[in-house]
């Protein structure tokens, strides 16, 4: 089985320095390809790629946004199998062959890596078996970080979009990233959870280590604050679109009314209400994105929390 390990980049030229020599390797070790989709970079990222990685192949598009970039080169990919990487993310010699062992099973869609620290730890690592609950009117999204918990393939909510592998047909089937999340955050776990939503499993595989160098993209190019106003944003977004529940959806909006209300007596506009707010600009298109996956949900929300914890379907 063959892959097609593709690095979107924007504007990440030092990182490519490290990045792109160890997904080579990786690459080399089994005849797979390497591809750097360029998100408009101006910072003479191709230029750096074509000098120094001429087998590289560079897919370079119009700036767009992560969303964009990524579902351009999965569609461009000529493999089964496709491996999304940040340019942040370093992975080792041997990260391969467990995600495409796991990946042969019809009925797994993606397989997420173990992420680690630069020192190995994995302390406040993210991305590691991930699991979530619906509390507050929102998706909480846990990452197991206890070493003993971490050692054996499992099912998982969703694959960290810094480093997955998946089967190309179901990425295409599922419509890939959406670019309702624009400009970034929540686009993997809106994935993995439709994913589950059809049947498919997503899987973490503790034998495929990589190196993630947090903050190193996203966090160099944006301010903190508006940053974390997006993925605020993007967590609202992500229940309106998925949270199928009638019962569960009611309790999700009325949690959120109950923001606005508070907020509004103690007269400020906290990050959260700034958030929903952010968030109704979209709310047409995430109305369209519920409908459509009203049609093709095969399973509960209930069942999806239950099966990516490893519960039998």
């Amino acid at each position: 089985m063959k892959a097609t390990l593709i690095i979107v980049n924007y504007n990440g030229r030092r990182l490519l320095e490290r990045s792109v020599p160890a997904a080579r390797e990786a690459a080399r070790r089994g005849g797979h390809r390497v591809v750097v989709a360029d998100d408009g970079s101006t910072d003479g990222s191709v230029a750096f790629l074509q000098s120094q990685h001429p087998e590289v192949h560079v897919l370079r598009l119009r700036h767009a946004g992560f969303a964009e970039a990524s579902n351009a080169a999965v569609a461009a990919a000529d493999t089964d199998v496709v491996v999304l990487l940040n340019t942040d993310v370093i992975v080792s010699p041997d990260f391969l062959p467990p995600l495409l062992e796991d990946l042969a099973a019809p009925d797994v869609f993606a397989v997420g890596c173990k992420f680690v620290n630069p020192d190995g730890s994995l302390t406040d690592a993210l991305g590691n078996r991930t699991s979530g609950s619906w509390e507050g009117g929102l998706l909480l999204i846990h990452h197991e970080t206890n070493p003993e918990r971490l050692r054996a393939r499992c099912p998982q909510l969703y694959a960290n979009g810094g480093a997955m592998a998946c089967q190309r047909a179901k990425w295409l089937a599922l419509g890939g990233f959406q670019a309702l999340y624009r400009p970034f955050y929540w686009e993997d776990v809106d994935l993995g959870y439709r994913a589950w939503g059809r049947g498919w499993q997503v899987l973490y595989e503790p034998d495929s280590v990589v190196v993630h160098e947090q903050g190193s993209t996203i966090g160099r190019l944006y301010d903190r604050e508006w940053v974390e106003l997006m993925s605020a944003k993007n967590a609202v977004l992500f229940s309106w679109r998925n949270l199928l529940d009638p019962a569960a959806f009611r309790r999700a909006l009325c949690s959120q009314a109950r923001w606005a209300a508070d907020d509004v007596l103690i007269d400020g506009l906290p990050p959260r209400t700034r958030a929903l707010w952010a968030a109704l600009r979209q709310v047409r298109e995430a109305a369209r994105g519920r409908a459509e996956e009203a049609r093709e949900r095969t399973c509960s929300d209930a069942e999806i929390l239950f099966r990516s914890r490893g519960g039998a379907a």
